[in-house]
C-alpha cells in the first residue's frame, strides 16, 4: 500500500527555492544577523495566535461523483498590498529573497497551470473560516487531504487549490507566475511519492483500489522562523501573510486492507487570497509523513 513517502527534501530543485518560504526567511535572517546589530522598530504582530491552537471541526463530507467544475475568473478580486518601512533589516532580507527566488522562475515558467474552478466535490471554504488564519489553515488542510480517490479527480483538486491561491510575494516573482507557486508546491518533490498531491499515475491506482484519505487531530501554530522575522523588524508586503506549522493524523483506508494511520506535518504559508476576500494559501512545504 502506498503512503506519501518520508520527508520531502527542502530545496530539492530550483523551484523549491521559490516555494520554500521558511528556508528563504531563515537564510535571509541569517545574513542579516551576521552583520553588526541595527536597531529596528518592532513590527505589528501578524500571523495569528502565538501558541499552538487546536480547533475541533467537522466539515461535511462531499461524496458526489460529478466531475463538473465551475471556472472562476482570475480578475474578480485583488489582495491588499502595503509598502513596509525601508529599515536596514527590511532591505537586507528583501535583497536576499530576491536573489534566492530568481533561481526558480524558469521552472515556474515551464510549469503546467490549472485554471481555478470549483466543483461539487471540492467547493468553496466556508466564509466563516476566511477571516481566521488558524481556521483557514485547518479548513484548507481538511479539504486538501480528505480524498475519496474513486469519486474525485486530481484535476478537480488542483483547480480547487488554484481557486484558493494567494499570490507569492517574496522576492521578484512576476505576477503572471506568482499564482502558480501553490500548485507547484503541492505537486513538485524529490520523488513521485513525497508530495501531498499524488501524481496522475498514482492517483489512478488509488482510484482503482478505492482508497480514501482523511485527516484528524489538526494542530496549527505560527512558525518560529516567521515569528523571528517579524521580531527582527522585517514586514511582508502582504499584510495577511504568515507561515504556519501544521500537524495531524492521516488515515488511509481501502477495501480488504487494515486502515493505516500516519502522522503528518508541513509548513503552510498563507496570504491574501487572489479570488476572494480573506485568506488563501501561498505554498505548502516540508511535507513529512511518519
Amino acid at each position: 500500500m502506498y503512503l506519501p513517502g518520508m520527508r520531502r527534501v527542502t530545496l530539492v530543485s530550483a523551484v523549491l527555492v521559490v516555494v520554500a518560504d521558511v528556508a528563504l526567511l531563515a537564510v535571509a535572517l541569517g545574513m542579516f544577523f551576521a552583520r553588526p546589530a541595527t536597531t529596528a522598530p518592532s513590527p505589528t504582530r501578524r500571523g495569528g495566535a502565538s501558541l499552538p491552537e487546536t480547533v475541533a471541526r467537522h466539515v461535511a463530507r462531499k461524496d458526489a461523483t460529478s466531475a463538473t467544475t465551475s471556472p472562476v475568473e482570475r480578475s474578480t478580486y485583488h489582495p491588499l498590498r502595503v509598502v513596509p518601512p525601508q529599515t536596514a533589516v527590511q532591505q537586507t532580507v528583501d535583497q536576499s529573497l530576491v536573489q534566492q527566488s530568481a533561481q526558480g522562475i524558469s521552472v515556474l515558467n515551464s510549469s503546467t497551470w490549472t485554471a481555478p474552478a470549483l466543483s461539487r466535490r471540492f467547493g468553496p471554504i466556508d466564509s466563516a473560516d476566511l477571516s481566521s488564519a488558524t481556521l483557514y489553515a485547518m479548513a484548507f488542510t481538511q479539504e486538501l487531504l480528505d480524498i475519496n480517490f474513486a469519486t474525485s479527480t486530481r484535476r478537480q483538486l488542483l483547480a480547487w487549490a488554484d481557486y484558493n491561491d494567494a499570490p507569492y510575494c517574496l522576492g521578484h516573482v512576476p505576477a503572471s507566475l506568482a499564482a502558480r507557486v501553490l500548485g507547484v508546491s503541492l505537486t513538485t518533490s524529490s520523488s513521485p511519492s513525497s508530495s501531498p498531491v499524488p501524481s496522475a499515475t498514482i492517483w489512478s491506482k488509488f482510484a482503482a483500489s478505492r482508497m480514501s484519505w482523511s485527516v484528524s487531530g489538526l494542530v496549527v501554530s505560527v512558525s518560529p522562523t516567521w515569528t523571528q522575522a517579524l521580531s527582527a523588524g522585517w514586514e511582508p508586503v502582504d499584510p495577511l501573510m504568515g507561515i504556519y506549522d501544521v500537524s495531524g493524523s492521516l488515515r488511509v483506508t481501502s477495501p480488504g486492507h487494515d486502515a493505516v494511520v500516519k502522522s503528518i506535518s508541513f509548513a503552510l504559508t498563507l496570504g491574501g487570497a487572489l479570488l476572494h476576500p480573506g485568506y488563501g494559501a501561498v505554498a505548502l512545504d516540508n511535507w513529512t509523513v511518519n
